[in-house]
């Protein structure tokens, strides 16, 4: 009786080792997995802000060429946001000025204060453009979810 008690419990620990090892694969496979699929996303977002980028300039160049542009580059801010209400709430979502951190003065003008805050001006003049003549935004940058790489343990 006695040998086949230990002789259970010996199986019985053989299956739990067995069980922790591969819980610990599991666990190193999600982590690359895991890994994997960050750098994927990020990949796609950095493919999604190029197409949003080409985009941009093939339709700033459509708009340069059949003269409809009403906004440039060479304007004020002051200009621009008198074109329009909401040029100033578009003008903040490119942070060009509207927070602290990307304030500018009237005088700056347009392609001044976008090169200073680290943004390309042709999504600028595309959405300020669409805005000015057709009263619709078009080409915003889209607010994305972020998802890090964070393993949570418990």
């Amino acid at each position: 009786m006695i040998y086949a008690a230990l002789l259970v419990a010996l199986a019985a620990l053989f299956v739990a080792w067995r069980a922790g090892r591969a819980v610990k694969e599991l666990k190193e496979r999600n982590a690359r997995l895991s890994s994997q699929l960050y750098d994927l996303r990020v990949d796609l977002r950095q493919a999604a802000e190029a197409h949003r980028q080409a985009i941009a300039q093939l339709s700033y160049d459509l708009m340069r060429q059949a003269g409809s542009l009403q906004v440039r580059g060479d304007m004020s801010v002051e200009e621009v946001t008198r074109l329009h209400p909401q040029a100033a709430a578009l003008l903040a979502r490119f942070h060009v000025g509207g927070c602290a951190s990307c304030a500018v003065d009237g005088a700056t003008r347009l392609e001044e204060a976008v090169a200073a805050n680290g943004g390309q001006l042709e999504p600028v003049l595309v959405a300020l453009n669409s805005l000015v003549t057709d009263g619709a935004v078009s080409l915003l940058p889209e607010d994305q979810l972020r998802s890090p790489n964070v393993q949570l343990l418990f």
